[in-house]
């Protein structure tokens, strides 16, 4: 499926529901959001959310990792 394809679907299934497809679609769903409606995030945020992630499974692991040591 192409994205053509699948634009044309969604725009068929939208006016089949009784909706108008228009522009106005992406305006709703960016005002739907229930965090907020800019979703502006800058790289490091990923990049920081990713590394607290990732040490705070080793942390968590580590009492029981110690643990089986012995």
């Amino acid at each position: 499926m192409s994205g053509g394809n699948v634009n044309q679907n969604v725009q068929q299934d939208v006016e089949r529901e009784g909706g108008a497809a228009n522009n106005n679609n992406q305006q709703n769903l960016e005002n739907w959001l229930p965090v907020s409606a800019s979703r502006k995030a800058k790289w490091w945020y990923s990049t920081f959310h990713n590394v607290t992630a990732m040490v705070g499974a080793g942390v968590l692991s580590l009492p029981y990792a110690l643990s089986q040591l012995g």
